[in-house]
């Protein structure tokens, strides 16, 4: 008798036992649903893309800044830019280095592997008359500033002034190569009229 009761009083009060667990369900999905509103509020989000806007422009280099640099810009003479009429990465770097005196950081920006393959074809495209010691040190010191701008540029929190310097040392690389090609071309100007 007693299991009889036992079993009775479960099938009168199992149904009510499945009804309590169901709306404990959903009473916590509706306190979960709840907060989830509360915490997204559109106020905070718009602020964030406000200061995350300032902090952008605060970071960005402009054509301006890059221009106001001090540096000795030097130009290849004519001699020195017959000789380089064919070397194609030279073009190229070229082409590159106007453009980041414009503020494209695209080139300078890229993958690291980019920059490295472009800086082995830079040299190993290099005419044989240009292959002398001291050209040869001038486009390492150029590949290990293009290196470090590289990295400089690719990191977010680095200070927009190292950037800036990264950029004026790389700058004074290529000036300081050029003016090496010019001395080569000069040195084998004077030779050859000393010989006379």
């Amino acid at each position: 008798m007693l299991i009889e009761y036992q079993i009775y009083t479960l099938c009168l009060y199992l149904p009510q036992i499945e009804d309590v667990i169901i709306m404990r369900k959903y009473v916590l999905f509706y306190i979960g649903f709840c907060l989830l509103l509360i915490n997204c509020n559109e106020d905070k989000a718009s602020t964030a893309i406000k200061e995350t806007q300032e902090q952008i422009d605060a970071k960005t280099i402009t054509q301006k800044e890059i221009s106001d640099l001090k540096y000795a810009d030097f130009g290849l003479s004519a001699d020195s830019q017959t000789a380089v009429n064919d070397w194609q990465k030279y073009q190229e770097l070229t082409t590159h280095i106007e453009a980041l005196k414009k503020a494209d950081l695209n080139f300078f920006s890229t993958e690291r592997l980019l920059l490295k393959t472009f800086f082995l074809e830079f040299r190993t495209e290099m005419p044989v008359n240009l292959q002398t010691n001291e050209i040869l040190a001038r486009i390492t010191a150029l590949d290990t500033k293009a290196q470090k701008l590289n990295s400089l540029l690719r990191l977010n929190n680095i200070e927009k002034q190292n950037k800036i310097v990264a950029i004026k040392e790389l700058l004074v690389a290529v000036s300081n190569l050029n003016l090496q090609i010019n001395k080569k071309f000069e040195f084998e100007k004077n030779n050859v009229i000393k010989s006379e």
